[in-house]
């Protein structure tokens, strides 16, 4: 009917209280044509385990399975109580019945009510996940992981006075390029000087299928083999920073990856659990003279 509505509230986590920045996990979504919750969520968190470290897992999966516990009781109840609910009795409903109101971690954003017309609960379901969740978590899933390595990495150089440490001389870079023989220009995301420029770079092996962790190694294996001369030259070391694979049956291949990286000259390579440990080394290296 034309007075139908629907009202839909996103579920959002926040890593730190303290920031403004939230990611959506999941969508509520009411009908009032049949008075029937739909919750749609994320299962594996992809987002924010991609973003943030010390993520609590085990939790927030818990919280999800409960409240798609409780939607499914209050769905299979059959009554016109929920055609009155207005936007605000809604969010009162949500905290009362699904996840208080406080500053946990996971929260509901305010409720939006529209009219239905003549859209079917379906179709009205299908716009608001692909605007609001499943579009945005399959194009995250599918991104490279190397910046998260390099965050890692960053994140335990903050507090430093970049500034003060480039004073008298170069000691730090961002975005540093070298160019080959040919002229092509590679850019290192970080470099750093301790003797020799450390060129930093990510490479992120945490991929689906044996053939791909190969064919990744050998193609770095061969752009580097191409900048030796530029290291032996300049006085160069590529401090390359490896990315584990999620699946525990792709370390055979990851381990080979790592034997052929291993014949790149001037090359220093850090493992993911080595990353704080490089950080406070190049930290100490570049204030130690200040």
């Amino acid at each position: 009917m034309k007075n139908d509505f629907y009202k839909y509230c996103i579920l959002k986590y926040k890593h730190n209280v303290f920031l403004e920045e939230s990611i959506n996990i999941g969508i509520l979504v009411f009908f009032s044509n049949n008075s029937k919750f739909s919750f749609t969520y994320s299962k594996n968190l992809s987002r924010i385990k991609y973003i943030y470290d010390n993520v609590p897992e085990k939790t927030i999966k818990e919280y999800l399975k409960r409240i798609e516990l409780q939607i499914k009781r209050f769905s299979h109840i059959e009554n016109d109580i929920f055609h009155s609910l207005e936007v605000n009795d809604l969010r009162n409903f949500i905290s009362k019945n699904l996840l208080a109101i406080d500053s946990s971690s996971l929260q509901f954003s305010e409720c939006k009510h529209n009219l239905q017309y003549d859209f079917h609960n379906e179709f009205i379901e299908e716009v608001l996940i692909k605007k609001f969740l499943i579009d945005d978590i399959k194009h995250f899933s599918n991104q490279p992981k190397e910046p998260k390595l390099l965050q890692k990495y960053f994140s335990n150089l903050k507090g430093l006075d970049f500034e003060r440490i480039n004073r008298n001389e170069k000691k730090f870079y961002i975005d540093y390029q070298l160019k080959n023989e040919t002229g092509s220009v590679f850019t290192f995301d970080y470099a750093w000087q301790n003797g020799s420029l450390n060129l930093v770079k990510p490479i992120s092996f945490d991929l689906k299928e044996p053939k791909s962790i190969a064919e990744k190694a050998y193609k770095n294996l061969g752009q580097f083999i191409d900048l030796e001369e530029n290291a032996k030259n300049q006085n160069l070391r590529f401090d390359l920073i490896l990315g584990k694979p999620s699946s525990k049956s792709l370390f055979k291949e990851y381990d080979h990856a790592v034997k052929l990286l291993e014949k790149i000259k001037f090359s220093k390579l850090i493992e993911e659990d080595e990353i704080v440990e490089y950080a406070t080394k190049t930290s100490y290296e570049i204030t130690k003279d200040l």
